[in-house]
């Protein structure tokens, strides 16, 4: 029997209201997208991208074009898939109504898989780094020794809070996103003032000429432009967790027509000028030789040594912090739509929305995972490597995602998608998929991992492991012990439906149940 129900004439699955009801709407949305997208990134990478273009102005905004429309084209990719399959836990639920054979391989495989990796450790520690050196904690034993349990005891307090008041942490975070957009804002105007005002009122000179723009200075390779794209690609990462929480947007067609192009259109014009503002205010020859975070220097180029570090320090904790908010909980939602399927252990209690309404054991899942990697004493490489571990396969399933368009459009060429993307958004993101699987496969070298497996390989024998659990959970074990299982859906007492296997013989199958 099928998993879902039979389609309608404009979607794959029946519509499913989340037990926490539609709450958000357009700017809710939006400010959401802002939150998980925009994080320490843009004052970090843009140095490293103008040096791999050969510091050409022309190749340097042509890189963050091309970012910006991936991020575009992905986002609208995910938003056709979500108004056909129009239910919570975004690129869980499209895999397994697009590949639904073999019967609940992909969901188990991609539901593991999702909760193995589903930490934020990165964001943690870099929060509580930047916030002691934004109260003015410079680099040394104290920082060495407090920024962990800084940062624990805010992913602590974000936790708590998501447990107690979901929809308060959502109009939390939409106005902490509209924060960010007017700082970030505030920071385009200090390279427009240089444009605008004399020299002799900023004090720095404008370096940004236009007989320069398309001037290449230094060298450049096909794999160091393709190296700027790639930075600039995970810069603007993060697009695709609205649809984890669908279930909860107001009218989620009509919200995400608005809401997401209008996103992106914003994040990519705040990328649009403070880079803009990197090459007014910073020098040619100084920016190609930056290693540090490029933020730092513009701020000292307006501020000063001590007051820039501690403005911009401010400003990534401000930033991440909020990225952190709103990670956790589109983490918990996913997680709760996983633990519903009721193939891992102690998924009833897991799925549950006890005691506050929220998802609080399925937060707790990520929670316990971060805190292991605070306490437990971990080499930066150890760390890093789970990072790819985790981001390898991400972008396999996010290529099954967008090619699965066209195999939903062959299948059902009946249903109409309230919102449709173009032939070249699928395109563009099934092919970056396939250099993305395909490029680590032939990395020979491993300086940056010493001792440690080629994280591809790693990745795919870890996606394996979860096709073997698969294996023998529904077809192995059920032909060895002789039983079959059925599938029984339960109603708590909040509404949430859930799943419960049963191991049952041939002859006490009935026609209620989901068989295999």
């Amino acid at each position: 029997m099928s998993v879902f129900p039979p389609v309608t004439a404009m979607t794959h699955v029946t519509e499913e209201e989340g037990s926490h009801g539609r709450h958000m709407g357009v700017v809710d949305v939006v400010m959401m997208i802002v939150q998980r997208i925009i994080g320490s990134g843009i004052f970090a990478v843009s140095s490293m991208i103008y040096r791999d273009v050969g510091g050409s102005p022309f190749l340097f905004f042509l890189v963050w074009a091309i970012s910006g429309y991936s991020s575009y084209a992905g986002l609208m990719c995910f938003s056709e898939l979500g108004s056909v399959i129009p239910r919570s836990g975004g690129l869980k639920v499209f895999l397994q109504v697009i590949y639904n054979k073999p019967y609940m391989m992909m969901n188990v495989v991609f539901g593991i898989f999702i909760v193995i990796f589903g930490s934020i450790i990165a964001n943690v520690m870099i929060f509580g780094e930047y916030l002691l050196y934004a109260l003015g904690y410079p680099d040394g034993e104290f920082m060495d020794a407090w920024y962990k349990p800084v940062g624990f005891a805010f992913l602590t307090i974000v936790c708590l809070m998501l447990i107690v008041s979901t929809k308060f942490v959502v109009k939390l975070q939409t106005i902490t996103g509209i924060l960010k957009v007017i700082l970030l804002a505030a920071v385009s105007l200090m390279g427009l003032s240089v444009l605008i005002l004399p020299s002799s009122v900023t004090k720095i000179p404008n370096n940004l000429h236009p007989d320069d723009f398309f001037k290449i200075k230094t060298q450049i390779t096909l794999a160091s432009f393709t190296s700027a794209i790639l930075k600039g690609i995970f810069s603007l990462n993060g697009w695709h967790t609205i649809h984890n929480v669908l279930g909860e947007i107001k009218d989620p067609v009509k919200t995400m027509k608005i809401a997401a192009p209008l996103a992106i259109l914003l994040i990519n014009l705040c990328y649009f000028l403070i880079n803009l503002t990197y090459l007014i205010v910073i020098p040619s020859d100084e920016l190609l030789e930056i290693d540090e975070m490029v933020g730092l220097v513009l701020f000292e180029k307006f501020f000063g040594d001590s007051f820039g570090k501690i403005v911009l320090s401010s400003l990534i904790a401000f930033s991440v912090g909020g990225n952190i908010v709103t990670v956790l909980y589109h983490i918990s939602r996913m997680n709760q739509e996983i633990f519903r399927e009721g193939f891992l252990p102690f998924s009833k209690t897991f799925a549950s929305n006890w005691p506050f309404g929220s998802p609080s054991f399925a937060l707790l899942v990520p929670f316990f995972i971060t805190s292991i990697f605070l306490v437990i004493p971990t080499d930066s490489n150890v760390f890093n490597y789970t990072i790819n571990l985790e981001s390898y396969p991400t972008q396999i399933f996010f290529g099954m995602a967008c090619f699965g368009i066209l195999l939903l459009r062959k299948r059902s060429p009946h249903i109409i998608p309230g919102i449709r993307a173009s032939y070249m958004d699928i395109g563009f993101m099934v092919l970056f998929s396939i250099f993305m699987f395909t490029g680590p496969l032939f990395k020979t070298d491993n300086k940056e991992f010493n001792g440690l497996p080629n994280y591809a390989y790693t990745s795919i024998f870890i996606l394996l492991l979860c096709i073997l659990y698969w294996s023998l959970m529904f077809k192995i074990l059920p032909h060895l012990f002789k039983y079959k299982l059925v599938k029984e859906t339960h109603t708590l007492t909040d509404g949430l439906t859930i799943s419960k296997w049963r191991h049952v013989s041939d002859s006490d199958i009935g026609g209620s149940y989901d068989e295999i």
